[in-house]
């Protein structure tokens, strides 16, 4: 438990996630309050386009600079949330004095555990934020147009059942995939960070970026994988713009794929440190 306690406070205190935190509850606040002043200067666009908000948040509006910004650091988020704290440790005295207080194992699962849970809580805030302003500042008792009729989701597609009770049902489904799905690929950055030893930050930094982005890129470079694409299920858009319906199932086997991913990357790292004591 002490492990855990220090691995949330160096988190939340840490300089360089502080400055991530900051730019993303930015961006969640302030892209919605541009998307409104700009409905406001052009009253004609308003009322063409509509001003419901299940069209402006930021996962949906595929137009803004927020959704834009988002969906390009990405992968670069799942490693910045990461603090390169495990880094930082591993090439200074600190890693040192931390597994001789305890053990190697307890560091390790504390490092890993805090790591997920704190991307998770953090990534399901800042959605829940930008819903809120979002909901806020557009009516929700605005008229639906055409432009909105054409957001809703396939039907059989796994978001069609939740928007047809409610449009913010389907927001929050896909604000808990996106904070799950960042919160795995931040343990999976985390995990390589554990298995081979980084020796100069910027190294550190990208070659997690380069897998994700590797991997994103053979997913988007064969429409038959569409369906399985982590960055398909996770952009709301995707489920009317697609001729591909995503189901429930491809949902589980994807996020469960992922999962099954680093927990056979945290098993070789608990093999390779088992008789480590260097």
């Amino acid at each position: 438990m002490n492990y855990f306690k220090i691995d949330m406070k160096r988190l939340v205190t840490s300089k360089k996630l502080i400055v991530v935190i900051i730019l993303l509850f930015a961006i969640s606040i302030i892209d919605p309050i541009t998307v409104f002043i700009q409905f406001s200067n052009y009253v004609g666009s308003a009322e063409r386009i509509g001003q419901n908000p299940f069209q402006f948040w930021m996962l949906m509006n595929s137009v803004s600079w927020g959704n834009n910004l988002y969906n390009y650091m990405f992968w670069i988020f799942a490693v910045l949330l990461t603090g390169l704290i495990y880094f930082e440790d591993k090439n200074t005295s600190f890693y040192m004095y931390q597994i001789t207080r305890k053990s190697r194992n307890q560091y390790l699962t504390s490092k890993l555990t805090s790591t997920w849970l704190f991307s998770f809580i953090l990534m399901l805030l800042v959605l829940e934020v930008n819903l809120i302003v979002t909901y806020t500042l557009f009516p929700d008792t605005a008229a639906k147009t055409e432009y909105f009729y054409r957001l809703v989701p396939s039907e059989g597609s796994f978001a069609y059942e939740s928007f047809s009770a409610h449009p913010i049902y389907m927001a929050q489904i896909y604000t808990f995939l996106n904070a799950l799905a960042m919160s795995i690929f931040v343990l999976f950055s985390l995990c390589l960070h554990m298995l081979f030893k980084f020796t100069n930050r910027y190294v550190a930094l990208l070659i997690p970026v380069i897998i994700l982005y590797g991997i994103s890129f053979i997913f988007d470079s064969f429409p038959g994988l569409f369906s399985y694409n982590i960055r398909m299920i996770l952009q709301p858009r995707a489920t009317s713009a697609l001729s591909t319906i995503i189901t429930w199932e491809n949902v589980y086997v994807v996020i469960g794929g992922w999962v099954l991913v680093n927990c056979l990357l945290i098993s070789i790292i608990f093999l390779k440190s088992r008789d480590c004591y260097e």
